[in-house]
C-alpha cells in the first residue's frame, strides 16, 4: 500500500466551503503518480505502461477545508491485461473514510498504440502491492 498525503488547495472548495467532488478524481491520480514513481521508470508520458479505463467512488462524509486527508492505494484484482487499484481517502489517524473508490487500469503500449498481456515483471509488481481488503 502506499499512501500519500494530499494538500487541500482553495480552487478545490466548492460554494458550500467542503471539497468539491471533482477533486476526489484528481486526489486519485495523485496516488496512481505514487504508484508510478515508486515502481516504473518513466522518462515520458510514452512510459506510463496504462490507460485507465473506468473509475467508481463512493463519498462517504465531506472534506472541510483545515481537515489533514490522506489517499491509500492498493492493487485488489489482476487479470490478464487489466488490473484493478482501489484506494481509501482517510483522515490522517485513519479514523474517517471520506472516500471509497476503484479505477480499472489496461496495459498499453503507447509506443505501439495497442492494449497488451501484462507483462511478467509488471506483474510481479502489481502482486507486490496486492491486497484482498
Amino acid at each position: 500500500m502506499i499512501k500519500k498525503e494530499i494538500q487541500i488547495r482553495f480552487n478545490d472548495m466548492d460554494p458550500m466551503r467542503r471539497v468539491n467532488n471533482a477533486s476526489y478524481s484528481a486526489y486519485l491520480e495523485v496516488a496512481r503518480v505514487a504508484f508510478c514513481e515508486n515502481f516504473i521508470e518513466i522518462k515520458t508520458l510514452e512510459d506510463i505502461p496504462f490507460v485507465m479505463v473506468r473509475v467508481e467512488m463512493d463519498l462517504l462524509q465531506s472534506v472541510l477545508p483545515g481537515d489533514k486527508v490522506f489517499v491509500t492505494i492498493w492493487v485488489s484484482k489482476i487479470g490478464n491485461t487489466s488490473w484493478e487499484f482501489s484506494y481509501k481517502i482517510q483522515s490522517a489517524n485513519a479514523e474517517i473514510t471520506y472516500v471509497r473508490a476503484k479505477s480499472v487500469q489496461v496495459y498499453f503500449n503507447y509506443h505501439l498504440g495497442r492494449k497488451e498481456t501484462i507483462p511478467d515483471g509488471f506483474r510481479k509488481i502489481l502482486e507486490s502491492e496486492f491486497q484482498s481488503i
